[in-house]
């Protein structure tokens, strides 16, 4: 990361810019915390939070943050979730067992952007001597350093509607090589051209601007480095879409022409539980490339 300091709950930059530290997680972000919501709330008991949840309205920040939060924690640590998520068990298992297979190729130093609630730099950290998750959402780092530190996590699980029921995950184990930072993928406080292995998974269909996206990924990429991207391209209204008919064909095009060789491409199911009656499956575009030396 960029030089900072930490004094007390704040990190000071060099600069003397400073940024508040919650739950031990620095809050990097160039124009402060876009929505307050994942800040002050708290974990609560999974059981008391879904009695909440039942007269909550469900568009309002606080139900939908959980309701979020729910689905990525059963996508991605279903497999240790008590009780399993119905319908879908474990709708990352792909992607997961893909980046589990990296860590065969041992590196010094990765970061995922995009990192949610932690299961993909739990498997990074298998294969790199250091590890940096950077999320725009502080609710999804607190989860994620919870599970990271081999802790039991509890959340509420939605059933339908406003009707949730506790689940709780249980990690292997602790992971200690890791670093949580809450920032912004399209400007991340990282330093540039350090990393061997550079990860972002359905992260492109989610930022403002991809090609930004991109061009921050092969900044942070070291010289012989890998990236490993996925997206279903499932466009969010903010995002401008690219790549037209074939984003793929794009992506794949625009790693070519910045000196990449791909070395791997796949479409690989991306399964998000809504509900105990609703499941989305995505055809999710996979791709891993070496940068040139």
């Amino acid at each position: 990361m960029r030089t900072l300091e930490r004094t007390g709950d704040l990190a000071v930059c060099a600069c003397g810019r400073r940024y508040p530290i919650v739950d031990g997680i620095p809050l990097l972000l160039a124009n402060g915390v876009p929505d307050l919501t994942g800040v002050v709330e708290r974990e609560l008991p999974p059981d008391v939070l879904a009695l909440l949840l039942e007269h909550g309205r469900d568009g309002s920040p606080y139900p939908h943050l959980a309701d979020q939060l729910g689905m990525y924690l059963d996508a991605q640590w279903g497999d240790r979730a008590d009780p399993p998520p119905d319908g879908v068990a474990f709708g990352a298992a792909e992607l997961v067992d893909r980046i589990a297979a990296r860590a065969g190729v041992r590196v010094a130093l990765a970061v995922e952007l995009g990192c949610s609630v932690g299961r993909v730099v739990a498997e990074l950290a298998a294969g790199a001597d250091h590890v940096v998750g950077l999320d725009i959402q502080l609710a999804a780092l607190r989860r994620a350093r919870r599970l990271l530190a081999g802790a039991p996590l509890g959340y509420a699980r939605r059933i339908v509607g406003c009707h949730y029921t506790p689940a709780h995950v249980t990690p292997a184990g602790p992971v200690n090589n890791v670093t949580l930072v809450c920032g912004d993928a399209l400007d991340p406080p990282l330093v540039h051209g350090f990393y061997d292995r550079v990860v972002a998974l359905n992260l492109l269909d989610s930022v403002p601007d991809p090609l930004q996206l991109l061009a921050v990924i092969d900044g942070l990429c070291a010289p012989g480095g890998e990236v490993i991207l996925a997206s279903p391209y499932a466009w969010q209204a903010s995002t401008t879409p690219i790549g037209g008919a074939d984003p793929a064909a794009a992506v794949a095009a625009h790693l070519t022409e910045c000196g990449y060789v791909i070395e791997d491409e796949a479409l690989v199911p991306w399964h998000l539980r809504r509900n105990a009656h609703c499941a989305l499956t995505y055809r999710t575009h996979y791709i891993r490339a070496r940068k040139g030396t």
